[in-house]
Protein backbone atom coordinates (compact mmCIF):
# COMPACT_ATOMS: atom_id res chain seq x y z
CA UNK A 1 0.00 0.00 0.00
CA UNK A 2 1.45 3.29 -1.10
CA UNK A 3 1.65 6.12 1.35
CA UNK A 4 0.07 9.43 0.33
CA UNK A 5 2.56 11.99 -0.78
CA UNK A 6 2.25 15.31 1.07
CA UNK A 7 0.92 18.19 -1.05
CA UNK A 8 3.33 21.03 -1.42
CA UNK A 9 1.81 24.54 -0.97
CA UNK A 10 3.79 26.98 -3.08
CA UNK A 11 3.66 30.63 -1.90
CA UNK A 12 4.64 33.71 -3.87
CA UNK A 13 8.31 34.41 -4.11
CA UNK A 14 9.69 37.82 -3.17
CA UNK A 15 10.34 38.51 -6.84
CA UNK A 16 6.74 37.76 -7.77
CA UNK A 17 5.45 40.02 -4.96
CA UNK A 18 7.78 42.79 -6.08
CA UNK A 19 6.55 42.50 -9.69
CA UNK A 20 2.92 42.71 -8.54
CA UNK A 21 3.66 45.77 -6.43
CA UNK A 22 5.37 47.49 -9.37
CA UNK A 23 2.40 46.77 -11.63
CA UNK A 24 -0.03 48.11 -9.01
CA UNK A 25 2.01 51.29 -8.52
CA UNK A 26 2.13 51.88 -12.28
CA UNK A 27 -1.63 51.40 -12.58
CA UNK A 28 -2.25 53.76 -9.65
CA UNK A 29 -0.03 56.44 -11.18
CA UNK A 30 -1.77 56.09 -14.54
CA UNK A 31 -5.17 56.59 -12.91
CA UNK A 32 -4.10 59.25 -10.37
CA UNK A 33 -2.56 61.71 -12.82
CA UNK A 34 -5.70 62.13 -14.93
CA UNK A 35 -7.83 62.33 -11.77
CA UNK A 36 -5.62 65.12 -10.43
CA UNK A 37 -5.81 66.93 -13.76
CA UNK A 38 -9.57 66.52 -13.84
CA UNK A 39 -9.86 67.88 -10.30
CA UNK A 40 -7.86 70.99 -11.19
CA UNK A 41 -9.90 71.52 -14.35
CA UNK A 42 -13.09 71.19 -12.33
CA UNK A 43 -11.85 73.82 -9.87
CA UNK A 44 -11.03 76.16 -12.74
CA UNK A 45 -14.49 75.68 -14.27
CA UNK A 46 -16.24 76.13 -10.91
CA UNK A 47 -14.27 79.30 -10.18
CA UNK A 48 -15.04 80.78 -13.60
CA UNK A 49 -18.74 80.11 -12.98
CA UNK A 50 -18.43 81.72 -9.57
CA UNK A 51 -16.84 84.84 -11.08
CA UNK A 52 -19.74 85.07 -13.54
CA UNK A 53 -22.22 84.79 -10.67
CA UNK A 54 -20.44 87.52 -8.71
CA UNK A 55 -20.30 89.74 -11.80
CA UNK A 56 -24.06 89.42 -12.18
CA UNK A 57 -24.54 90.21 -8.49
CA UNK A 58 -22.47 93.38 -8.82
CA UNK A 59 -24.45 94.51 -11.85
CA UNK A 60 -27.66 93.70 -9.98
CA UNK A 61 -26.46 95.81 -7.07
CA UNK A 62 -25.87 98.72 -9.44
CA UNK A 63 -29.36 98.32 -10.89
CA UNK A 64 -30.86 98.47 -7.41
CA UNK A 65 -28.66 101.18 -5.92
CA UNK A 66 -27.47 103.29 -8.84
CA UNK A 67 -23.82 102.57 -8.00
CA UNK A 68 -21.30 99.76 -7.60
CA UNK A 69 -20.30 98.76 -4.07
CA UNK A 70 -16.89 99.52 -2.64
CA UNK A 71 -14.48 96.60 -2.21
CA UNK A 72 -14.19 94.98 1.20
CA UNK A 73 -10.97 94.99 3.20
CA UNK A 74 -9.77 92.06 5.29
CA UNK A 75 -11.06 93.77 8.43
CA UNK A 76 -14.56 94.30 7.00
CA UNK A 77 -15.90 90.72 7.19
CA UNK A 78 -17.17 90.77 3.62
CA UNK A 79 -18.97 94.12 3.94
CA UNK A 80 -18.16 96.93 1.53
CA UNK A 81 -15.69 99.40 3.01
CA UNK A 82 -17.57 102.63 2.29
CA UNK A 83 -17.14 106.02 3.93
CA UNK A 84 -20.09 107.81 2.31
CA UNK A 85 -22.20 105.82 -0.13
CA UNK A 86 -24.01 108.76 -1.69
CA UNK A 87 -20.67 110.37 -2.57
CA UNK A 88 -19.07 107.06 -3.51
CA UNK A 89 -16.18 107.49 -1.10
CA UNK A 90 -14.51 104.14 -0.43
CA UNK A 91 -11.73 103.24 1.97
CA UNK A 92 -10.16 101.31 -0.91
CA UNK A 93 -10.98 100.76 -4.56
CA UNK A 94 -9.04 97.50 -4.85
CA UNK A 95 -9.73 94.73 -2.36
CA UNK A 96 -12.11 91.80 -1.96
CA UNK A 97 -15.62 91.02 -3.13
CA UNK A 98 -18.09 92.41 -0.55
CA UNK A 99 -19.88 89.08 -0.47
CA UNK A 100 -21.88 89.82 2.68
CA UNK A 101 -23.13 93.11 1.20
CA UNK A 102 -24.12 91.35 -2.04
CA UNK A 103 -25.84 88.50 -0.18
CA UNK A 104 -23.69 85.87 -1.90
CA UNK A 105 -23.35 82.28 -0.75
CA UNK A 106 -21.43 80.27 0.10
CA UNK A 107 -19.06 82.47 2.04
CA UNK A 108 -16.39 81.67 4.60
CA UNK A 109 -16.67 82.30 8.33
CA UNK A 110 -15.45 85.88 7.83
CA UNK A 111 -18.02 86.75 5.16
CA UNK A 112 -15.79 86.49 2.08
CA UNK A 113 -16.38 84.64 -1.19
CA UNK A 114 -13.72 81.96 -1.73
CA UNK A 115 -12.90 80.30 -5.04
CA UNK A 116 -12.95 76.55 -5.67
CA UNK A 117 -9.53 75.99 -4.05
CA UNK A 118 -11.14 77.00 -0.77
CA UNK A 119 -8.27 78.49 1.21
CA UNK A 120 -8.35 81.83 2.99
CA UNK A 121 -5.76 83.06 0.46
CA UNK A 122 -8.27 82.22 -2.26
CA UNK A 123 -10.74 84.95 -1.36
CA UNK A 124 -12.03 86.46 -4.59
CA UNK A 125 -10.58 89.89 -5.38
CA UNK A 126 -12.52 92.91 -6.65
CA UNK A 127 -11.51 96.31 -7.98
CA UNK A 128 -13.69 99.18 -9.15
CA UNK A 129 -12.40 102.17 -11.08
CA UNK A 130 -12.21 105.36 -9.01
CA UNK A 131 -13.09 107.84 -11.74
CA UNK A 132 -13.27 111.55 -10.96
CA UNK A 133 -14.56 114.12 -13.46
CA UNK A 134 -12.77 117.27 -12.37
CA UNK A 135 -12.85 119.27 -15.61
CA UNK A 136 -15.96 119.90 -17.67
CA UNK A 137 -15.95 119.40 -21.43
CA UNK A 138 -18.59 119.17 -24.12
CA UNK A 139 -18.71 115.39 -23.60
CA UNK A 140 -18.54 115.62 -19.80
CA UNK A 141 -20.42 118.80 -18.82
CA UNK A 142 -20.88 117.83 -15.15
CA UNK A 143 -18.34 117.43 -12.36
CA UNK A 144 -18.54 114.23 -10.34
CA UNK A 145 -16.15 112.42 -8.02
CA UNK A 146 -16.11 108.63 -7.56
CA UNK A 147 -18.44 108.21 -10.52
CA UNK A 148 -18.91 104.43 -10.37
CA UNK A 149 -19.41 104.14 -6.62
CA UNK A 150 -21.47 107.32 -6.07
CA UNK A 151 -25.24 106.97 -6.06
CA UNK A 152 -26.43 107.80 -9.61
CA UNK A 153 -22.89 108.85 -10.50
CA UNK A 154 -23.11 107.34 -14.00
CA UNK A 155 -26.45 109.02 -14.60
CA UNK A 156 -25.03 112.34 -13.45
CA UNK A 157 -22.15 112.39 -15.92
CA UNK A 158 -24.07 110.55 -18.70
CA UNK A 159 -23.17 107.45 -20.66
CA UNK A 160 -21.34 109.43 -23.36
CA UNK A 161 -18.99 110.88 -20.77
CA UNK A 162 -18.22 107.54 -19.12
CA UNK A 163 -17.71 105.83 -22.49
CA UNK A 164 -15.05 108.41 -23.38
CA UNK A 165 -12.92 107.67 -20.31
CA UNK A 166 -10.22 105.06 -19.80
CA UNK A 167 -11.19 102.83 -16.91
CA UNK A 168 -9.40 99.66 -15.77
CA UNK A 169 -6.92 98.13 -18.21
CA UNK A 170 -6.56 94.42 -18.89
CA UNK A 171 -3.37 93.43 -20.73
CA UNK A 172 -2.57 90.13 -22.44
CA UNK A 173 0.88 90.19 -20.81
CA UNK A 174 2.68 92.37 -18.31
CA UNK A 175 3.28 95.97 -19.42
CA UNK A 176 6.77 97.39 -19.44
CA UNK A 177 6.10 99.46 -16.32
CA UNK A 178 6.43 97.59 -13.04
CA UNK A 179 3.44 96.70 -10.90
CA UNK A 180 2.43 99.72 -8.88
CA UNK A 181 3.50 102.22 -11.53
CA UNK A 182 1.78 100.99 -14.71
CA UNK A 183 -0.95 103.23 -16.10
CA UNK A 184 -1.76 101.29 -19.29
CA UNK A 185 -0.67 98.27 -21.36
CA UNK A 186 2.39 99.88 -22.93
CA UNK A 187 4.92 97.15 -23.65
CA UNK A 188 2.36 94.34 -23.33
CA UNK A 189 1.49 91.99 -26.16
CA UNK A 190 -1.93 93.62 -26.38
CA UNK A 191 -4.75 95.45 -24.63
CA UNK A 192 -7.80 93.28 -23.97
CA UNK A 193 -9.75 96.27 -22.71
CA UNK A 194 -9.23 99.71 -21.26
CA UNK A 195 -12.88 100.25 -20.40
CA UNK A 196 -13.54 97.76 -17.61
CA UNK A 197 -15.59 99.47 -14.86
CA UNK A 198 -14.69 96.73 -12.38
CA UNK A 199 -12.53 93.63 -12.19
CA UNK A 200 -12.92 90.24 -10.53
CA UNK A 201 -10.13 87.74 -10.19
CA UNK A 202 -9.01 84.58 -8.44
CA UNK A 203 -5.36 83.93 -7.61
CA UNK A 204 -5.86 80.28 -8.55
CA UNK A 205 -4.00 77.25 -7.28
CA UNK A 206 -0.86 79.15 -6.30
CA UNK A 207 -2.73 81.64 -4.10
CA UNK A 208 -0.94 80.45 -0.93
CA UNK A 209 2.31 81.83 -2.37
CA UNK A 210 0.64 84.95 -3.78
CA UNK A 211 1.98 84.24 -7.25
CA UNK A 212 5.59 84.76 -8.20
CA UNK A 213 7.07 88.25 -7.79
CA UNK A 214 8.11 89.92 -11.04
CA UNK A 215 5.72 87.94 -13.26
CA UNK A 216 2.42 88.83 -14.89
CA UNK A 217 0.65 87.88 -11.66
CA UNK A 218 2.38 90.73 -9.83
CA UNK A 219 0.05 93.23 -11.50
CA UNK A 220 -2.98 91.40 -10.15
CA UNK A 221 -1.84 91.28 -6.54
CA UNK A 222 -0.73 94.92 -6.66
CA UNK A 223 -3.29 97.26 -5.11
CA UNK A 224 -2.08 100.62 -6.39
CA UNK A 225 -2.47 100.77 -10.17
CA UNK A 226 -5.35 100.25 -12.62
CA UNK A 227 -3.67 97.60 -14.75
CA UNK A 228 -4.43 93.87 -14.71
CA UNK A 229 -3.15 90.90 -16.72
CA UNK A 230 -5.13 88.00 -18.14
CA UNK A 231 -3.97 85.14 -20.38
CA UNK A 232 -3.87 81.37 -20.59
CA UNK A 233 -2.04 79.54 -17.77
CA UNK A 234 1.74 79.22 -17.91
CA UNK A 235 4.10 77.29 -15.66
CA UNK A 236 7.10 78.40 -13.66
CA UNK A 237 9.47 77.61 -16.54
CA UNK A 238 7.80 79.89 -19.08
CA UNK A 239 9.34 83.20 -20.12
CA UNK A 240 6.66 85.15 -18.24
CA UNK A 241 6.78 82.89 -15.19
CA UNK A 242 3.90 81.09 -13.54
CA UNK A 243 0.41 82.41 -14.22
CA UNK A 244 -2.82 80.74 -13.14
CA UNK A 245 -5.02 83.72 -12.24
CA UNK A 246 -8.64 83.69 -13.43
CA UNK A 247 -9.80 87.16 -14.44
CA UNK A 248 -13.28 88.46 -15.31
CA UNK A 249 -14.74 91.87 -16.14
CA UNK A 250 -17.99 93.20 -17.61
CA UNK A 251 -18.62 95.01 -20.86
CA UNK A 252 -19.43 98.67 -20.27
CA UNK A 253 -22.04 98.52 -23.02
CA UNK A 254 -23.74 95.58 -21.30
CA UNK A 255 -23.95 97.62 -18.10
CA UNK A 256 -25.41 100.57 -20.01
CA UNK A 257 -28.04 98.33 -21.61
CA UNK A 258 -29.01 96.73 -18.31
CA UNK A 259 -29.24 100.08 -16.51
CA UNK A 260 -31.34 101.61 -19.29
CA UNK A 261 -33.66 98.60 -19.15
CA UNK A 262 -33.95 99.02 -15.38
CA UNK A 263 -34.72 102.73 -15.68
CA UNK A 264 -31.44 103.82 -14.04
CA UNK A 265 -30.25 105.48 -17.27
CA UNK A 266 -30.25 107.78 -19.11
Amino acid sequence: MKTAQPRLNHGFSLIEVAIVLVIISVLVSIVAIPLSTQLEQRRIEDTNKQLETIKEALIGYALANGRFPCPARLADNGVESVILASAGTCNAYIGYVPAATLGLSPIDSSGFAIDAWGLSQNRVRYAVKDLNITVTTATCPTLQNHVLTATNGIKTITMDCLASKNLLYVCSSKPSAAAGSATDCTGAAGTLTQYAPFMLWSLGKNAPTGGVAGTDEAHNVDATDNVFVSHTPTDINSASGEFDDLVNWPSLNTIFARMVQAGKLP
